[in-house]
């Protein structure tokens, strides 16, 4: 399954792209550290790609994850990757959302127009109700892509997670299918 949009196609990242996903990690590694948890040395290697994308198409498939690569429509480069993740059903029919891209092409709209697809999809294709998600107070630009995106603020969770061995606060926002 394959989806266009203006400038990206989004596309499930499959075992495939393990390549892929390993180089687009390693060249934003460093950046990326004061967004990420503290990552064992075997995260960086293409066996543990393999085995992360492995179970995200079985995720897929149960309908309990979705992670997708965003690839240019103008050379096919993987330059991002997107997931709703913790998916829960039943009454909830919700989704966490995290997603990131590449360093060098930052400043493009390459996150907004990923995660507007994902809304879309989560509410068209997913059958889910809601998708949430959690920034770091300081980190203005994603907070504007899920502005952008249509999410409203709902508050802020202090302690939230640990990121890069230190418990950030998290500014949330949340979305509804009866808000697009």
């Amino acid at each position: 399954m394959q989806f266009n949009t203006i400038g990206l196609t989004m596309k499930p990242l499959l075992v495939e792209h393990a390549e892929a996903l390993l180089q687009l990690r390693l060249d934003n590694r460093e950046y990326m550290s004061r967004y990420d948890p503290i990552r064992p040395e075997h995260y960086w290697t293409i066996e543990t790609q393999r085995e992360l994308l492995a179970n995200g198409q079985l995720q897929y498939e149960q309908g309990i994850g979705y992670t997708f690569g965003m690839f240019t429509n103008d050379t096919g480069q993987l330059i991002g990757r997107i997931e709703m993740s913790g998916v829960s059903r039943g009454p909830f029919q919700n989704a966490n959302i995290g997603y990131f891209v590449d360093t060098r092409h930052h400043g493009q709209g390459y996150a907004t127009e990923a995660v507007r697809w994902c809304v879309q999809f989560a509410f068209r294709e997913a059958g889910l109700h809601r998708l949430q998600a959690g920034v770091m107070t300081w980190n203005t630009p994603s907070s504007r892509v899920l502005e952008k995106s249509g999410f409203r603020r709902e508050g802020l969770a202090e302690r939230y997670l640990c990121i890069n061995g230190k418990w950030e606060d998290h500014v949330l926002y949340a979305i509804t299918s009866e808000e697009i």
